[in-house]
């Protein structure tokens, strides 16, 4: 799988003295077991993939919600394009 394991964020957050200005893929099954039937999966299902409280997907910025949305996305695009 090719492709950023990691997103600089554009708005940093900083949640309980904790500063963080980029989120890092942590774990690929979380990608692969990734949830969207509800808005409380989406965040949980962000938080396990970034390895990250969901008190900080809560709290990012829409932007840089939507750049990770769009990252999981097209991992999961290529890992669908590679079993063809």
């Amino acid at each position: 799988m090719r492709g950023p394991l990691e997103i600089n964020l554009n708005h940093p957050i900083e949640i309980d003295r904790v500063r963080r200005d980029k989120l890092t893929v942590a774990s690929f099954n979380a990608i692969a077991n990734f949830r969207t039937n509800s808005a409380e999966q989406v965040i949980r299902s962000m938080a396990q993939t970034f390895g990250v409280p969901r008190r900080v997907i809560r709290h990012l910025h829409p932007d840089d919600a939507n750049r990770a949305g769009d990252m999981i996305v097209s991992m999961l695009d290529q890992a669908a394009n590679s079993f063809r």
